[in-house]
């Protein structure tokens, strides 16, 4: 039985949604904007309003459904330049995406989650790392404002991941990743790793039934250790090491779903990067591939200082995805998830065309156009197409969406860092090229969490976007991505609105042919865009059913966490979590990160 604290002293007042820029240590916070500045300060104005007008405490509120809605009200409004009256918040407030329960045809599968072995042999063998958990991932506030534990590292373990991410947020399962470190060094072992999976699938009630798992997990990869920086074509002195550790894994963890890899890091700081490409990536591929467990999810884009810059680039997706796809054997199909989007902090705009990004560059657009140059982008599997032709020459009907068969773009952090008040537009060009140049089936949902705190606010941002307020958004998906609905149109035909088939099918005859669609009038929000990225994508390379998962967690013991008191009115705008921190981790200003990361010498895990 898993016995959580009742009470938890000095809990932060503060409001749940933060806009203010954070880091996830990997890449420099920028400044906050005056919108970003005015949500945080209109929030707290109008929360004050609607907590009187409740008659809730200022402790209860600010962990309560209400308390999300007035936040999300006030961006929208922030958003759409429209003035802000407390009592039109109120009369407004009730708000069905704040909630914590899954909302029709949701499964919030989170495929990128952390946390640290609090009591682990690395902070003494790894203490730089221990020096940079310590110091960057709270704000400027002391620790114990969230965390009352002596041992700091006790706020990055296991029961406050278990808190964080299926306590206080929505999400239904989880992934736990791999940070990058030599195995002697590292903040998570594996085996730690499935302890704390084997943890969560007991409460659960589904450690024994693979059909009900709520976590899986990564086991972190480095094929170039010991390689020193060496130059390409030499084997790394313990290349065989990890390999045959990934053998062993298959056979040890049943939880395992998957590789994670960060071609950017290798034993020589700013020298020693990779590519999946090269010797040391073909070797691991074919490896996973040998193994039987083809899938690997690698680190694109956000460089710490002290990663090889240029093995951040995305530009190794494309050759590898197209040269490890056998059309008529899944076993010998490798599935890359390509973590971040390759994503590195830039503004967000609309792909320029193929003679206007550099795919050995980081962002984005690299990653589309290391698809387009090999013939690999969603363009080139669309009707007409012609799949391994490069560019243009290839590309089919630019009106109908389609699917790169084996990449998966991966959004933990990059939703968060483009998805404020002043990033409406830019949310909108990052989800648009995803659906339009990998596929509506191929984004998927990460949050980062535990470094970032609960998920609950991106949850709920990515459930409302985009709002009423956000027209150039709108138009937006719809003019330049072919998005009619925005996320709501049909996975497999954006024409459709998931939410509302009747009117769809009714003027359509042939609305049969859409694979997996059923003619019966009714709505399916379970095919939509948004809940495919939100979970029912990644569930098909990570060979989880969605659907079962949500049908087994009812009767669980982690679900009667919630129930039994430690979410009261559930379901209702006065939804209350009240143990909930409110607390965003993450150093806040380039100040905060560099003296983290480089306190007395550049930092390297």
């Amino acid at each position: 039985m898993f016995r959580w604290k009742r009470s938890w002293p000095d809990l932060s007042d503060r409001m749940p949604l933060d806009v203010l820029p954070a880091s996830n240590g990997e890449h420099v916070p920028r400044d906050p904007t005056r919108e970003e500045r005015l949500v945080m300060d209109l929030q707290n104005e109008v929360g004050e309003h609607v907590r009187a007008r409740l008659g809730m405490s200022r402790r209860d509120f600010v962990r309560s459904a209400a308390a999300m809605s007035v936040g999300m009200w006030v961006l929208q409004r922030v958003i759409g330049g429209k003035p802000v009256d407390a009592h039109a918040a109120f009369c407004e407030l009730h708000n069905p995406e704040a909630q914590l329960a899954n909302l029709p045809g949701e499964f919030i599968f989170d495929i990128q989650t952390h946390h640290v072995e609090e009591d682990g042999l690395w902070r003494v063998t790894n203490p730089g790392f221990h020096a940079f958990f310590t110091a960057a991932w709270p704000q400027s506030q002391p620790w114990q404002q969230h965390c009352p534990d002596v041992n700091r590292m006790e706020c990055l373990g296991r029961e406050h991941y278990v808190k964080e991410i299926y306590l206080d947020s929505s999400t239904t399962m989880g992934v736990l990743s791999a940070v990058p470190s030599s195995p002697d060094r590292n903040p998570l072992p594996t085996e730690r790793a499935a302890e704390t999976v084997q943890f969560v699938n007991d409460l659960a009630g589904a450690a024994q039934d693979p059909a009900a798992w709520r976590a899986v997990m990564h086991q972190f990869v480095m094929p170039n250790r010991g390689s020193y920086g060496g130059t390409l074509g030499e084997n790394s002195l313990y290349l065989q090491d990890e390999l045959n550790s990934m053998t062993a894994a298959v056979a040890q963890y049943p939880y395992l779903r998957a590789w994670k890899c960060y071609t950017p890091w290798g034993d020589i700081p700013n020298a020693s990067g990779w590519f999946h490409d090269d010797i040391y990536g073909r070797a691991m591929i074919e490896h996973a591939i040998a193994v039987g467990l083809p899938v690997i999810a690698t680190h694109k884009g956000f460089a710490l200082p002290s990663f090889d810059q240029e093995s951040a680039s995305p530009r190794d997706i494309g050759p590898v995805a197209r040269d490890y796809y056998d059309a008529n054997d899944d076993a010998k199909t490798l599935k890359i998830i390509v973590y971040h989007s390759g994503y590195d902090s830039e503004t967000q705009v609309a792909y320029p065309g193929d003679q206007g990004v550099d795919s050995a560059a980081r962002g984005v657009n690299s990653l589309i156009k290391s698809l387009r140059e090999n013939g690999w982008s969603a363009r080139h599997f669309a009707p007409g197409g012609s799949p391994g032709t490069a560019g243009d020459t290839g590309d089919g009907n630019p009106e109908r969406h389609a699917n790169v068969p084996n990449v998966y773009a991966e959004i933990g952090s990059t939703w968060r860092s483009v998805s404020g008040p002043n990033a409406s537009q830019q949310a909108a060009h990052l989800l648009g090229k995803l659906i339009y140049y990998v596929g509506p089936r191929r984004v998927v949902w990460g949050t980062d969490s535990l470094w970032y705190g609960s998920p609950q606010a991106e949850i709920v941002r990515l459930r409302l976007f985009p709002g009423p307020e956000e027209t150039e958004a709108r138009a937006i998906l719809a003019e330049q991505y072919r998005l009619p609905y925005a996320l709501d149109g049909d996975v497999d035909d954006p024409s459709v609105n998931a939410h509302s088939a009747s009117a769809y099918i009714a003027s359509h005859p042939n609305a049969g042919t859409i694979p997996g669609w059923p003619v019966d009038g009714q709505a399916h929000p379970d095919r939509s865009i948004r809940n495919g990225i939100f979970g029912r994508n990644a569930a098909v390379p990570y060979k989880v059913d969605a659907d079962a998962v949500r049908q087994a967690i009812d009767c669980s013991e982690l679900e009667q966490l919630k129930s039994q008191g430690y979410v009261q009115n559930a379901g209702t705008a006065a939804e209350v979590r009240p143990l909930a921190s409110n607390v965003v981790f993450g150093p806040r200003t380039r100040r905060e990160l560099f003296a983290s990361v480089w306190p007395n010498k550049p930092w390297a895990p």
